[in-house]
């Protein structure tokens, strides 16, 4: 009897086993998902900084819709400190921008019309943020193979969205330099809406400021100059701006206001942003015309306009248009220094 009583297994002891068979099982595929995703952020990091620190010469192609421009670009870092860069448009219309640091000069020479800004809206050839660790709360990063582009081999890394308030991304960055050659943004249906790809390319060379000059600085002297879009100055506020249905994954970065040119009065500046996308809300007076309430595109940026009382709100930002809406249908006035 006693020896059958040693042989029974423990009441219970059936079911507490599966539970622990499930913990067994699961645990490598956590860890090994856990790996991908430090693997695929560790290259996105790579690539931020590739982007920024690296001297790089080449032809790229952008394409959105039935649109493709073909340009040049040369970045190059100088050793003593400074980020220097001349694009060029190859097709269409000529259009240059250099841009020295945060300053950024844009001659358009059929138009006889020179634009200066603070900085440029984009980095080429991919903008990613210098702080990714709250990306993959939002983003589920895979690194999924290898391509070429441009003669060299690449790296994909894939960013898929964790529902459809924002975009997917797909990066091939050079195995090396970690530069990437080819970003591609998709749709909320996985359809592509943007492309950036390299066609011939020249990593590395040594800093030459001859590379970076404008053709068309001397004889633009005589052009109109474009300063609506320089900001003056930026001053952190509490613009009494808040939003009663934020989305989710979105934090505010920022809170300012700014001084543009050709702005009679402060711009109210709010940025909210998920760790990739950024979305920006400006605030400012209603024109003497009350603007209709629109929404418009320029590749995946979507741009919503309304008017909130006696205020004209503009929000615009690389994500579905849903996400643009409901960020400006949910802005509020609720007191401070935003009147």
């Amino acid at each position: 009897m006693t020896g059958l009583v040693a042989g029974r297994k423990a009441p219970g002891s059936r079911k507490t086993a599966w539970p622990i068979i499930l913990l067994g099982l699961v645990a490598p595929v956590l860890a090994a998902e856990d790996a991908a995703r430090q693997d695929g952020l560790a290259w996105l990091t790579k690539m931020a900084n590739a982007s920024r620190q690296l001297n790089y010469s080449g032809t790229f192609v952008y394409q959105h819709a039935d649109r493709i421009e073909t340009s040049r670009i040369v970045h190059f870092v100088n050793p003593a400190g400074g980020e220097f860069e001349k694009l060029e448009t190859l097709d269409g219309p000529a259009r240059e921008v250099i841009r020295t640091n945060d300053q950024v000069t844009c001659y358009l020479p059929d138009a006889k019309t020179v634009i200066i800004e603070k900085r440029s809206a984009r980095r080429f050839p991919v903008q990613l943020p210098e702080q990714l660790s709250g990306l993959a709360d939002n983003y589920a990063v895979s690194v999924t193979g290898m391509d070429r582009v441009a003669g060299y081999d690449c790296q994909v890394i894939v960013l898929e969205p964790k529902d459809k308030l924002r975009y997917g991304h797909q990066f091939c960055a050079e195995t090396r330099s970690g530069l990437p050659l080819r970003a591609r943004t998709l749709s909320e249906k996985n359809q592509p809406l943007e492309s950036f790809a390299f066609t011939e390319l020249k990593i590395g060379g040594r800093f030459s400021r001859d590379q970076v000059r404008s053709r068309y600085a001397a004889k633009s002297r005589d052009w109109k100059v474009d300063h609506s879009a320089l900001v003056l100055s930026d001053v952190p506020a509490d613009t009494g701006w808040t939003l009663t249905r934020q989305p989710a994954g979105f934090r505010k970065l920022t809170e300012l206001k700014r001084s543009i040119a050709g702005r009679a009065v402060m711009v109210s500046h709010i940025v909210y942003s998920d760790g990739l996308a950024a979305v920006s809300v400006f605030i400012e007076p209603l024109p003497k015309t009350r603007p209709a309430q629109s929404l418009s595109h320029q590749g995946a940026v979507n741009i919503y306009v309304r008017p909130v009382g006696d205020h004209m709100v503009t929000v615009l930002g690389e994500t579905p248009a849903t996400t643009v809406m409901q960020i400006a249908n949910s802005l509020e006035f609720r007191g401070g220094q935003g009147r």
